[in-house]
């Protein structure tokens, strides 16, 4: 237990950006213990939020400690050594963590070989000291053959969280139809009600992006189906998406198509509206798959099954410029590597999408006596924010411009957090505070990733996507660096955020 104590070092202190801006308090400063690191945050309760600490060995990382923390103080107010437990004399393999009615829930997995099946398990935390509470609970199980072709399991929260959606996926057959089975737990792990089910799609050819729960517990999916060879078309989409979704109360299963005719789908995602329909946001190329000309946006009453609105908008020449040469522009040249992050359900109907480019260079060096080096470069760039009107018209489109590039560290810095509160959209990054001069130009941002980086704070308005960038605190000054990636909201003013130099860390509280 003594290589997870965490000593205070100093008091809080809070610190005022500026009159108009957000206030940042800080926690106290922490001691890391040896070879570990916050590997995410679990959620929060009233007073307390819970995070896991993973150990780090050369081969793996597993986790190690359940923390639990005073959202008041940001003060350590437990530290408990988690180790996965037993069945049968298998230690189980952790799967995921939640908090759902004030309780921390643990699934995990196993595969047995005498009775050729793999199954789950749920077990509970006592928030109150980090215990585990009785003996691992089985949920879950799926027969097979092979340990390496067990299938896998999936555990997704309703839009209410009060109910978790277990969703099984049988092992692979590459010519067999695509089966799935569900059963959905409510918030104390009891069954709700299960269901198997079967579509005409071969498993080599049907994978599942998304899934969303609604309050009334219907299942909703969004998947990525390929063409059989026969119905590919030259120069035409190889593939569809679709949205399909499951009603446990009448047992039926509808299926639509999300297509946008001759255009490619580049990323696609969905969430359910606060009147209960499906909003659907995407940016689609007319070259490729792997390029954005534009944004789409669809409306779907999910009873019915039917489009209330769909449209799509390529990207202005204006827009383009902001990227490109306006030459470039000029040519409607695309943008690339643009992943959905986040999708806001608007009251009206209306939907925000917020998106980043990311890829991995990978560069190899071959010394001429033998011997070759490879170096991975992690690229989190420019942001892209879309707000869509209720018929399917664009409200506004705008982009943050942002360059973040650091090597073989799985961009450890990079990437931002993003949280809503009231009028604004607030966006949280390290930065170099060379790209906060007035004159500084968003097409030739400096790499945010240094040991002189800020971490910033974009403040966009909902009303017109106006923004304005603002300098929280210096790396450099406070001796801390800020992990963007691990971060929460905490209520409907105040967000979470993670920050860590070597041997030391701390949490700080932003109220906006």
């Amino acid at each position: 237990m003594k290589k997870f104590l965490i000593a205070c070092l100093c008091v809080l202190n809070v610190v005022c950006v500026n009159a108009q801006t957000p206030q940042l308090e800080w926690g106290p400063e922490l001691v890391r213990p040896r070879k570990t690191d916050i590997g995410g945050l679990i959620g929060c309760d009233k007073n307390s939020f819970y995070c896991v600490r993973n150990v780090h060995s050369f081969f793996s990382v597993r986790t190690g400690a359940i923390e639990k923390y005073s959202k008041k103080t940001m003060t350590l107010e437990y530290v408990k050594e988690f180790k996965m437990p037993e069945v049968n004399g298998k230690e189980l393999q952790y799967e995921d963590m939640f908090i759902l009615n004030g309780q921390i829930l643990v699934f995990s997995s196993a595969y047995f070989g005498d009775q050729n099946k793999k199954i789950a398990y749920v077990q509970k935390i006592n928030t109150n000291d980090g215990s585990l509470a009785g003996s691992p609970k089985e949920i879950d199980q799926i027969v097979a053959d092979k340990k390496r072709n067990s299938g896998s399991f999936s555990f997704i929260v309703s839009n209410d969280s009060t109910k978790i959606l277990i969703a099984r996926n049988d092992p692979y057959e590459k010519y067999a139809n695509e089966k799935f089975s569900y059963k959905l737990l409510d918030g104390n792990t009891n069954v709700l009600w299960s269901a198997s089910l079967e579509l005409p799609y071969k498993d080599k050819n049907f994978s599942i992006s998304n899934y969303r729960v609604d309050n009334s517990g219907k299942v909703f999916m969004l998947a990525k189906v390929l063409k059989e060879k026969e119905d590919r078309e030259r120069k035409k989409p190889i593939y569809t998406f679709n949205l399909i979704s499951y009603n446990n109360a009448t047992k039926s299963l509808k299926e639509m198509q999300i297509t946008l005719g001759d255009k490619y789908i580049s990323d696609v995602s969905f969430a359910i509206t606060p009147k209960g329909n499906i909003a659907i946001g995407g940016f689609y190329s007319n070259k490729s798959a792997a390029g954005l000309a534009g944004s789409f946006f669809m409306s779907i009453d999910k009873e019915k099954n039917q489009e209330l609105s769909k449209g799509t908008k390529d990207f202005s020449t204006d827009f383009l410029t902001e990227f490109m040469s306006a030459r470039r522009a000029d040519k409607h040249k695309e943008l690339y590597n643009y992943n959905i992050d986040y999708l806001v359900s608007q009251p009206n109907g209306g939907l925000i999408m917020v998106a980043e480019q990311f890829y991995i260079n990978a560069v190899t060096t071959c010394q001429p006596k033998g011997g070759c080096t490879t170096t991975y470069y992690y690229n989190y760039n420019d942001i892209i924010v879309v707000n869509f009107n209720p018929d399917a018209s664009i409200k506004w489109i705008k982009h943050i411009p942002k360059t973040q590039v650091s090597t073989n560290d799985g961009g450890y810095h990079s990437s931002y957090s993003f949280v809503v509160t009231g009028d604004k959209l607030n966006f949280i990054y390290n930065d170099n505070p060379k790209n906060l001069k007035p004159d500084a130009d968003p097409r030739r941002s400096k790499n945010g990733i240094s040991r002189k980086m800020v971490t910033v704070i974009v403040a966009m308005n909902l009303s017109d996507g106006n923004f304005k960038k603002t300098a929280m605190f210096s790396a450099k000054e406070e001796k801390i660096y800020t992990r963007p990636k691990i971060a929460m909201q905490l209520s409907k003013n105040q967000s979470l955020f993670y920050a860590i130099k070597r041997k030391k860390f701390k949490f700080g509280i932003i109220t906006y």
